[in-house]
């Protein structure tokens, strides 16, 4: 019974700390691609298009920022 209780609670740790790191890689990829396409003055031009980094957020985050190259 000890036993099976220190095994989910080892298990719900090591779950816990894969969830953590793995959501912190995801969002810093998604900002690497926005760094890339930032034309300095803070818009992005991206899928032949000028736009906000709040609208770059928003179509990267429906999955319609293609563009990684300029």
């Amino acid at each position: 019974m000890i036993l099976e209780t220190l095994f989910f609670v080892l298990f719900g740790i090591v779950y816990f700390l894969v969830w953590v790191f793995t959501a912190d890689d995801e969002s810093s990829d998604k900002n690497d691609q926005l760094d890339q396409l930032d034309d300095g003055m803070g818009n992005i031009i991206g899928d032949g298009e000028h736009m906000t980094r709040e609208e770059a957020e928003d179509a990267q985050a429906r999955g319609e920022l293609y563009d990684t190259y300029y």
